[in-house]
């Protein structure tokens, strides 16, 4: 199983960092502030996560 991890860096929060990861059966949502994990993440689909407007935001390279 391959998962393609991307990186999403609020628009509103400096502090913030997205993750989205996309499986075969859908796509799972984390949450980090200031590279730590918040929560625990959920699993979410692409039109939340569209509707929500984290798609919007700056891809950001992984450094956590």
């Amino acid at each position: 199983m391959s998962a393609q991890r991307t990186f999403y860096q609020d628009r509103w929060n400096p502090d913030k960092t997205w993750e989205v990861v996309k499986l075969v059966g859908g796509y799972y949502l984390r949450q980090y502030i200031k590279g730590k994990q918040f929560g625990r993440g959920t699993r979410a689909t692409k039109k939340y996560i569209q509707s929500i407007g984290i798609f919007d935001f700056e891809k950001k390279e992984a450094v956590m």
